[in-house]
């Protein structure tokens, strides 16, 4: 049994995003597995030289909410439409439902999904990533990646 669910922490990170160094404060929850927060806070060191205005489980007015998302305005500016995601990470149990979901909704917008496995332990993980794409062309990447438990 899982004691670490009930406990409250507190994640203090720093890292660089090419022009200087940003931080982030992640709290674990209620509930949260602590390996949920970790790998948030490794996807958001990992892509925030890419994405440095990306932030943590902010709802963007979606049926799903990402853990890690940076947003686009829309052409036209936000008076058109709500913006997009350009960046949508996910730390963690995904279920295929709402991959399917986002990949038909999202064909520009990169993923990226960390799981608390060894590289070894992706294929499953790969293969439902593979069936929510449903043969659709994609425009942008999907990153899987394997957060070894060591």
């Amino acid at each position: 049994m899982r004691t670490d669910l009930a406990l409250r922490r507190t994640l203090r990170l720093r890292a660089h995003d090419g022009t200087g160094w940003q931080k982030l404060i992640l709290v674990k929850k209620r509930g949260e597995g602590i390996e949920h927060v970790w790998m948030k806070a490794i996807l958001w060191a990992l892509y925030l030289p890419d994405f440095p205005a990306m932030s943590v489980e902010t709802p963007i007015g979606d049926t799903y909410k990402p853990d890690l998302v940076q947003l686009a305005p829309p052409p036209g500016g936000l008076a058109y439409g709500d913006p997009e995601p350009i960046f949508w990470g996910e730390a963690g149990k995904v279920s295929e439902k709402k991959w399917q979901s986002l990949f038909r909704r999202f064909p520009d917008t990169q993923f990226a999904v960390a799981k608390w496995t060894s590289p070894a332990g992706l294929a499953p993980h790969a293969d439902i990533l593979h069936r929510a794409m449903d043969g659709r062309a994609r425009r942008a990447p999907v990153d899987l990646l394997a957060i070894p438990p060591h």
